[in-house]
């Protein structure tokens, strides 16, 4: 008795496609993973917050606000990466500004480090094209969609980021309106 088995050929299986595929799917799945970290690890009770937090006591007590390396052993955080400790520091310092950037955005972050990049690029872009060299009549590199609501808007940001004195820009700005009314009234 002879029996014979026969052979079938399978196709490769490893097709570049398939290969391209199967990538992108973990891709997927880790992103959702790193997301899904990153929102548990800035809510309030958890490590980059409260790893923020300490470090900003820490700074508090250090004389200059520079952390010695012999404290931060003390304290059991010296094998944390300085990077993530400053990224920490930053997000705790910056938590209400954080918390609603993170809201308003449509994207999801997932890390600080894509949260400080993005916060910061928008922050550029709310600065606004410099004025200067601009004359009355040239109306080439304005925005067309600017008005009231974008200035004032640009103004609280500017005064923020360089700690002047609301109170003092609204009165500026009066002082310019009136004086402004008064000439066109006498022309």
């Amino acid at each position: 008795m002879t029996t014979s088995t026969a052979l079938t050929v399978i196709p490769a299986i490893n097709t570049l496609e398939s290969e391209g595929s199967a990538l992108a799917e973990m891709y997927k799945k880790e992103q959702t993973s790193l997301k899904k970290k990153f929102t548990q690890s800035i809510k309030m009770d958890q490590l980059s917050y409260r790893l923020g937090k300490l470090l900003d006591t820490l700074s508090a007590e250090a004389e200059g606000g520079r952390i010695k390396s012999k404290r931060l052993a003390e304290v059991g955080i010296a094998n944390i990466d300085k990077r993530r400790r400053s990224e920490a520091l930053w997000f705790y310092q910056n938590y209400d500004k954080a918390t609603a950037f993170i809201k308003a955005s449509k994207k999801g972050f997932t890390s600080l480090t894509a949260l400080q990049s993005a916060m910061k690029k928008a922050d550029k872009s709310n600065d606004g094209p410099s004025t200067e060299g601009n004359t009355e009549g040239d109306t080439e590199g304005k925005p067309s969609n600017v008005n009231a609501e974008s200035i004032v808007a640009n103004v609280l940001a500017t005064a923020e980021k360089y700690n002047v004195d609301l109170q003092q820009v609204v009165e500026m700005l009066i002082d310019s309106a009136t004086s402004t009314e008064v000439e066109r009234k006498a022309a």
